[in-house]
């Protein structure tokens, strides 16, 4: 009977495609809050500045831990989709990765705001296989299936854009927003703070429709009627689905390898050695070099700063307030001066300084009755401060030329978004197609041969416009390949192993091994390609990176199997009711 394919969709499965839809946008939103909030947040627990080497340090020392926790434990997660239902699990991941942010933004210690960072990784990772695995039993027949599938997954490429957005009303709202609840130490305006706050949004509406929505029947069924097998990883590499297991975990890791080893790192690494952006960086140069020596500096004083507060603990309170009134003194010495202010905003800017200054001379009395006893404690205390000055000043002095780069990295992120956008509709029509799954993905990874090449070893010293739009196409053809493998591996594993199956290949393969690429990318490759300057270096290598994942990538399509004509369900208890 073919009435299934004339029905039309009913409410309770539109609820299903906008909670899968809000499940995949905020996937990306909630991953893509790292580069903005990372380095803001890691210099403001440690109270040092942003361009300081620790801080450098430990923002990739928190990338590596959240996408390897997010691997390892995106792999049980897969395991629990298939022993505890998928809708049970992927509502639980949703809610892991909203109320994480949100207890991020009330973190006063760097390993706590890290370990909430590690759990919205977990959170995403378990959710996106939970979703397809979701999406794909709900909708039995199959050209509606591919189209829901496809289409929903798409919602994935408006995250980045949604969260640069969010971020970038933040930043200049955030004086005007609430004060956040924290101690003297820390800014109660912080925007980094206010942007995770925005990570609860996929909550709400998904509590609300929930309750409405089915778990998958035909897991269900298999459970209530016990043909439904225990799930196990062992299972993955039984004869029948060793091949399927270790071909669609080493494609998912070249996809993930080609993000991560070139497409992310475009924006910072490699769009600042843009021809048009030859005088920031020799503006820049200098500078940086100035604050280079600066931060060395720092870390020379530091023993007899924290010796001091150890001497003194009262100086911690004293010190914190100093700092935060110093930082608010600049903001407004800055709005009093700029040429482009209203009287009446440099008037008030000016009133406030005077003010501040009076608090700070109140200070001035407090920091010496402390350290009467103790000179060498005052000393370190305003050895730090006139170095943080210095490093301040010298902020102020790139912040115009910076302003430019990143401007420029901004676009370049743009047209990468815009690309993989594109990549995930272009691969939602073509799912309907005749085409075999292994032709599909050749035809993302055959063009990929060629622009990986001329995008990062021929347009990237051309021009900023040829480069965007070579930006675009290789994000085009990257980001289909997460929609493609969402469509795939449901239909390869059998019922009982679904999610099991394809958070191997997600976790395994694209989040431990695929993200590996970009340390292979920055800290093994491109020091070897002879380029006279670090962006060409990580350019030429991000080209060669994404050349050799394609390659292998289009190699391995040759053993990649079709998926059965029909899913394996369990026998006789196949329904697509709801």
């Amino acid at each position: 009977m073919s009435t299934p394919s004339a029905s039309r969709i009913t409410v309770t499965q539109w609820l299903v495609i906008i909670i899968a839809s809000i499940g995949f946008l905020f996937d990306s939103y909630e991953l893509l809050m790292t580069p903005l909030v990372g380095v803001p947040a890691i210099a403001e627990l440690l109270q040092l500045p942003a361009n300081n080497p620790l801080v450098t340090a430990w923002t990739g020392k928190m990338l590596w831990l959240s996408a390897l926790c997010g691997g390892v434990f995106g792999l049980l997660g897969g395991w629990l989709i298939d022993r505890f239902g998928r809708k049970r699990i992927m509502a639980a991941s949703i809610f892991a990765y909203s109320l994480s942010p949100l207890l991020a933004a009330f973190s006063t210690s760097l390993p706590w705001f890290v370990f909430f960072r590690c759990t919205t990784f977990i959170g995403v990772c378990v959710e996106f296989v939970a979703a397809i695995t979701w999406l794909a039993e709900l909708f039995p027949e199959k050209r509606r299936k591919e189209i829901v599938v496809g289409v929903t997954q798409a919602f994935a490429s408006l995250g980045g854009l949604l969260v640069t957005g969010m971020n970038s009303w933040i930043v200049t709202h955030a004086n005007t927003l609430p004060a956040l609840p924290l101690g003297d130490l820390f800014n109660a305006h912080s925007s980094w703070r206010y942007t995770l706050m925005t990570g609860l949004l996929p909550a709400i509406p998904i509590a609300l429709m929930l309750p409405f929505v089915p778990e998958s029947q035909v897991w269900r069924l298999g459970r209530q009627n016990g043909t439904l097998k225990r799930p196990s990883f062992g299972a993955l590499f039984a004869p029948q689905l060793r091949r399927v297991t270790i071909v669609s975990t080493l494609l998912s890791a070249c996809a993930y390898a080609a993000a991560f080893g070139a497409l992310q790192l475009t924006p910072l690494r490699v769009t600042p050695g843009l021809p048009e952006l030859a005088e920031q960086r020799q503006g820049m140069k200098p500078l940086q070099d100035e604050a280079k020596g600066l931060n060395e500096q720092l870390v020379a004083a530091l023993p007899a700063y924290q010796a001091a507060l150890a001497d003194i603990p009262e100086l911690v309170k004293v010190t914190a307030e100093r700092a935060r009134i110093r930082v608010a003194m600049r903001a407004a010495r800055k709005a009093s001066e700029n040429p482009k202010a209203e009287e009446a905003a440099k008037a008030a800017a000016k009133q406030q300084l005077g003010e501040m200054a009076k608090s700070f001379s109140l200070l001035d009395t407090n920091l010496a009755s402390l350290t009467v006893a103790k000179p060498e404690a005052k000393k370190a205390v305003l050895e730090r401060e006139k170095i943080l000055k210095l490093l301040g000043d010298n902020r102020d002095k790139q912040e115009p030329l910076d302003r430019e780069i990143k401007a420029a990295g901004n676009t370049m992120q743009f047209f990468q978004e815009m690309g993989g956008l594109t990549g995930r509709i272009i691969l939602a029509a073509l799912l309907v197609t005749a085409l075999t799954r292994r032709s599909l993905l050749r035809l993302f990874l055959l063009p990929g041969l060629l622009l990986f090449p001329l995008t990062y070893w021929l347009w990237y010293h051309q021009s900023l416009g040829q480069m965007q739009w070579g930006i675009f196409a290789c994000g085009l053809v990257v980001v289909a390949q997460f929609s493609y493998f969402g469509e795939y591996l449901p239909k390869v594993f059998p019922l009982h192993l679904r999610g099991t199956g394809g958070s191997f290949a997600t976790n395994v393969g694209g989040r431990m091994l695929g993200t590996s690429a970009a340390f292979l990318t920055t800290n093994v490759i491109a020091p070897l390609t002879g380029a006279k300057m670090t962006f060409d270096q990580v350019a030429a290598a991000c080209g060669l990176v994404g050349l050799t994942v394609f390659a292998l990538g289009l190699l391995l399509t040759f053993f990649l199997p079709e998926p059965p004509t029909e899913s394996p369900e369990p026998a006789g208890k196949s329904t697509g009711s709801s």
